[in-house]
């Protein structure tokens, strides 16, 4: 293939399924330099690019007006008109696959699925290997030549966004000195959320043996789920302030010392802002969704005996998988976690101390 002029990624969905594609649009921004880049995503997750500098473009779709067939044919246009060399398709869903053969691009890579692998003229096997969702598409570029790449996340966000979360530090009086922890025990999905009553054990423990300060953080519709642990706690949390997009709760959390909570897309921003994170697990697979830096993020994930637990997941009410980890079980883990970060802290300062002797 030849040096593509313009080149459209595509992702729809949520937070997590957008960040694990900023590696791949990094690495292809580093080979295609002077490439006009191009981004179609859903509303939702749009703040996460809106400020990436690797990026030319956000073409933003609203799900809420899927149904709407004269907006659907707008937004067409709008691919269309793009005049696109290359569309990476890494969703593969059918509206992507159509929006893949309706831009009109000369080259259009997706996945060798049933039926929507026509859509494309450049197919990758979908080996199903376990392993993180960022690797992967990381290794979907593999067939434009593009290897090696890091696949560490990006999110940057604006100064609004740190200046929003300074004054909120003040008039709660959070104290950097402290070990500061943010919780997030909410998830779209009931089959994600691990028990409050059980979050409210773990949060007054951390507060109780190692004086943390602990913030519960949420998203549009979710306070009453952090009123509701702090209500079940007996020490006194601080419960974060409405932030009004992705920003302010990114700059929230690149204040907190570490992150521990459900598998949701807040978790994946903690580890886009570099923060060591504890994720608790359902049905979904830790290896595909969870950093692959193990001395710095772990999971907890409890195998039970579910036969087609992808296809029930969504009617499930036995949630065996969840009830099975205890509040033990995560205070072992933060245990580990923190001696491991305490561990390699040390290695960090002993480095240091060594180049300074030379």
């Amino acid at each position: 293939m030849n040096h593509p002029k313009k080149i459209l990624i595509i992702q729809l969905r949520r937070i997590g399924d957008v960040l694990m594609c900023t590696p791949a649009l990094r690495a292809l921004r580093s080979r295609y330099k002077d490439s006009y880049i191009a981004f179609l995503t859903e509303k939702e997750s749009s703040d996460l690019l809106s400020l990436n500098p690797y990026l030319n473009e956000v073409i933003v779709l609203d799900k809420e007006k899927y149904r709407n067939p004269l907006y659907l044919i707008k937004k067409i246009w709008e691919v269309r008109k793009g005049s696109f060399d290359l569309v990476v398709d890494f969703f593969g869903n059918p509206r992507s696959a159509y929006f893949s053969l309706l831009s009109g691009a000369k080259h259009r890579a997706g996945y060798d699925y049933p039926l929507r692998r026509r859509f494309y003229n450049i197919v990758i096997k979908d080996e199903k290997i376990p392993q993180y969702a960022a690797q992967s598409r990381l290794d979907f570029l593999k067939i434009l030549g593009i290897e090696n790449c890091k696949v560490n996340l990006d999110f940057f966000i604006p100064d609004e966004a740190r200046f929003f979360v300074k004054k909120f530090f003040e008039e709660n009086k959070i104290d950097s000195k402290n070990l500061l922890i943010s919780i997030s025990p909410t998830s779209r999905r009931h089959f994600n959320r691990w028990a409050l009553e059980r979050y409210a054990q773990l949060v007054d423990w951390l507060i109780s043996q190692f004086g943390a300060q602990i913030i519960l953080v949420w998203g549009p519709g979710e306070k009453e789920v952090v009123e509701k642990v702090k209500h079940f706690m007996k020490k006194h949390p601080i419960i974060s302030w409405e932030t009004k997009n992705l920003f302010e709760l990114g700059a929230i959390l690149e204040r907190c010392d570490l992150h521990i909570g459900n598998d949701n897309g807040t978790k994946h921003i903690a580890v886009a802002m570099g923060k060591p994170t504890i994720t608790i697990y359902g049905p979904h697979s830790p290896i595909s969704w969870t950093y692959p830096d193990f001395s710095r993020h772990k999971f907890l994930k409890k195998e039970v005996d579910c036969p087609d637990c992808e296809k029930i997941k969504h009617s499930c009410t036995k949630l065996s998988c969840l009830d099975l980890i205890t509040v033990e079980d995560v205070q072992k883990t933060f245990t580990k976690l923190l001696s491991q970060l305490k561990e390699k802290t040390k290695l960090e300062k002993s480095e240091h101390i060594a180049v300074d002797q030379r």
